[in-house]
């Protein structure tokens, strides 16, 4: 059959359109206002890259613009933004989309339309060009600095998008210059213009794609939606007013403390301190970034210490904190004071564990300290973020269940762990928010992040003692200390005992999710976990030969161990294939006959060396990254793990044999305690067959 020739140009639309598609298994609403395709040509000049950079200062401005509309109390949708982009090479549209979840799809339409309006009308302010600017170059800034350390992936892009587009490949120096230079002549009537695009444009297409809605709810329809938006540009809108933000985080300078002790590890080549209020901090300088520092800081402590009456308050104390921001700042006003600083603070809370992550470069250094000190000291509490919040998330999650998926795996962990009420939360579920309490949540953060006894802090990268040291001294020596010393409780949550199958019939898409699990009790080591992930990645090559290349039943999917210490010794190994209905009983078989193999004869011992060079390649990229060294020290310093695991990887890794590999399967997958879900679609439809009924 003879081919039709593809258009040599995109047309713009000659009228406006909306249209509504509608799913049942969809859980929120999202809407779009796409403008007619333009022409664009390849950046290929110095005037072409400064327009580029004023695009992007404007995209970036709308967003935060929008974001800060999602902090309202009442929020009119959970995210917004706008883009310049297109399906044509060729061709860019200005494109702008909100999220409401369940909310008022109208009203999330008339704020957008409002803000571009208000956009439109009266651009941005002096101090919000500043802030782009400040950020943009940062960017650059931190990439020039690691110059050295690019990863290849990068040249990769960078060399496809010449390729394809024609775009210049000048060099991180050169654009770095480029960038210094053209940020301090672009002006706010410049990025203001940008709107000019489509400030006049009256043909759109726009959309709204969600749930089929509830009978007393009903819809806009597309009439409705057009005319909204031409009612919201002719509205009376009020310009942008600037919030003035404090040009400090800390209002007073903490009193330091001192180091009392410190100890060079010559096999770690790390520093221990030990500070004046009992804070232990380990130190580990590297060369793999020029421009990195990592913060990792925790001790033994976690939800598990809370019961049932608090499992919600314990379960959404970190997110809740996190929306109201530290200090004197709300998140939308710490953005702003952080403009131009590529730093990030923020706490976290498990079953077992809590403490902070954080990351920057190094002359925002001191920064990441004050953060850290005011996520300690000074949790923000603001009614009108904490119902921002709440309202935010119960729209988010009011119809998860329709999604087949996260419906079958809240079904699968709620009898998995027989309806423990302290079972973990797999799938957040509307009506959890209404049962938060602001003063409980309050004070659980401060029980568990206020009080800095038995903390162990691990900072990873490109600093010096000199540097590094008084600052250790001065945020973190500084921290409040009580007799009370942290840990973690074991809850006595544990799966079912047994066998067991389950089947869960939902949704009408011919798509099918395999979950089997195998667990039981056993003695915490390293030999162990690394036998387990030995075993792990020998059966996922078989699973890519026997079940996808040779079945062809599964589109990916894999196995996971996981061997915890705490709260108590015990062994998980889960099985995870996704694939089409008429496969899900095919592949049950081979993968239950896979493990029998393994437990009867063990791998081959093709496969243990195939998998042995993997791991290696994969540990001498991990010895020269600082996220590894510093989730390692952090483990060595809390959970007392063996380092030599570590160091001495490949060591251990070729000592092992094939009988090592079938002992730990006859632990791992005995079947003594296994659990097995299968999701299934409502009717399956075999291939070239007429419907029936899921088994």
């Amino acid at each position: 059959m003879k081919q039709s020739a593809l258009p040599s140009e995109v047309f713009p639309y000659n009228n406006s359109e909306a249209i509504i598609a509608t799913d049942k298994e969809a859980t929120g609403y999202s809407i779009a206002i796409n403008y007619p395709f333009q022409k664009k040509e390849a950046t290929t000049t110095v005037g072409d890259y400064r327009n580029d950079l004023i695009v992007r200062m404007f995209t970036s401005l709308v967003g935060q613009r929008m974001q800060e509309l999602t902090q309202k109390e009442n929020p009119p949708f959970l995210g917004a933004g706008v883009n310049f982009g297109g399906y044509a090479r060729g061709y860019e549209a200005f494109s702008a989309n909100a999220y409401v979840g369940t909310g008022d799809v109208k009203r999330g339409l008339n704020s957008m339309v409002e803000e571009l309006e208000r956009i439109k009308r009266y651009g941005f302010t002096a101090n919000e060009l500043e802030r782009a600017k400040k950020n943009l170059l940062a960017v650059y800034e931190r990439a020039y600095n690691d110059r050295d350390k690019t990863a290849s992936e990068n040249y990769v892009d960078e060399y496809v998008q010449h390729f394809l587009e024609n775009e210049p490949t000048p060099g991180i120096e050169k654009e770095y210059d480029y960038v210094k230079q053209l940020l301090a002549g672009i002006t706010l009537d410049d990025v203001n213009a940008v709107s000019k695009k489509f400030k006049d444009e009256k043909n759109r297409f726009v959309y709204v794609m969600g749930p089929e809605p509830k009978a007393e709810q009903p819809l806009p329809d597309g009439k409705e939606l057009l005319a909204a938006i031409d009612e919201r540009e002719k509205a009376d809108v009020k310009a942008y007013e600037e919030k003035v933000v404090a040009a400090t985080l800390l209002s007073k300078m903490p009193k330091p403390g001192k180091v009392l002790a410190k100890v060079n590890n010559a096999v770690l080549q790390t520093t221990e301190l030990k500070l004046s209020n009992g804070v232990t901090v380990t130190l580990k300088r590297t060369d793999f970034k020029n421009d990195q520092v990592l913060m990792n800081a925790g001790r033994y402590g976690g939800k598990n210490n809370y019961g049932v009456a608090d499992k919600y308050n314990a379960e959404y104390a970190v997110q809740a904190i996190s929306s109201m921001g530290v200090g004197d700042f709300s998140p939308t006003d710490l953005r702003k004071a952080l403009a131009g600083k590529a730093v990030s603070v923020s706490p976290s809370f498990t079953e077992v564990t809590e403490g902070f992550g954080g990351s920057s470069t190094v002359k925002d250094l001191e920064t990441l300290f004050q953060l850290t000190h005011l996520y300690v000291t000074a949790p923000r509490k603001d009614t009108s973020l904490f119902k921002s919040f709440v309202q935010k998330n119960k729209s988010q999650f009011a119809m998860v269940a329709a999604n087949p998926q996260a419906s079958f795996i809240d079904t699968m962990y709620k009898v998995l762990f027989n309806n423990n009420p302290l079972a973990m939360i797999a799938v957040p579920k509307s009506e959890y928010f209404d049962k938060l309490n602001l003063d409980r949540i309050m004070t659980i953060y401060k029980e568990r992040f206020g009080d800095a006894n038995s903390m162990h802090y691990v900072f990873t990268g490109s600093f010096t003692e000199e540097q590094i040291i008084p600052l250790i001294e001065k945020y973190i020596g500084s921290l409040p200390v009580s007799a009370k010393k942290p840990t973690f409780v074991d809850n006595k949550v544990r799966p079912i005992p047994g066998k067991k199958t389950m089947t869960v019939k939902k949704g009408k898409e011919q798509k099918s999710l395999i979950l089997a699990f195998y667990y039981g009790d056993a003695p915490f080591s390293e030999d162990l976990q690394l036998k387990a992930e030995v075993l792990s990645e020998i059966i996922n090559i078989r699973i890519t030969e026997e079940l996808r290349e040779k079945i062809q039943g599964i589109y990916g999917g894999g196995t996971f161990a996981q061997i915890e210490k705490v709260p108590y010794g015990n062994y998980s190994f889960i099985v995870q294939l996704p694939c089409g209905p008429e496969k899900a009983d095919t592949l049950l078989k081979a993968i239950r006959k896979e493990f029998e193999m393994l437990v009867k004869d063990g791998p081959a011992n093709s496969y243990l060396e195939k998998v042995k060079k993997q791991l290696i390649e994969q540990d001498k990229v991990a010895m020269k990254e600082n996220g590894s060294w510093s989730s390692t020290l952090w483990d060595i310093a809390v959970k007392k793990m063996d380092p030599s695991y570590f160091l001495e990887f490949e060591k251990k890794l070729n000592k092992l044999t094939v009988k090592d590999i079938q002992a730990t399967a006859k632990l791992l997958l005995n079947g003594k305690n296994q659990f097995t879900a299968v999701l299934m679609p409502e009717t399956v439809v075999p291939e070239g067959g007429e419907k029936k009924k899921a088994f």
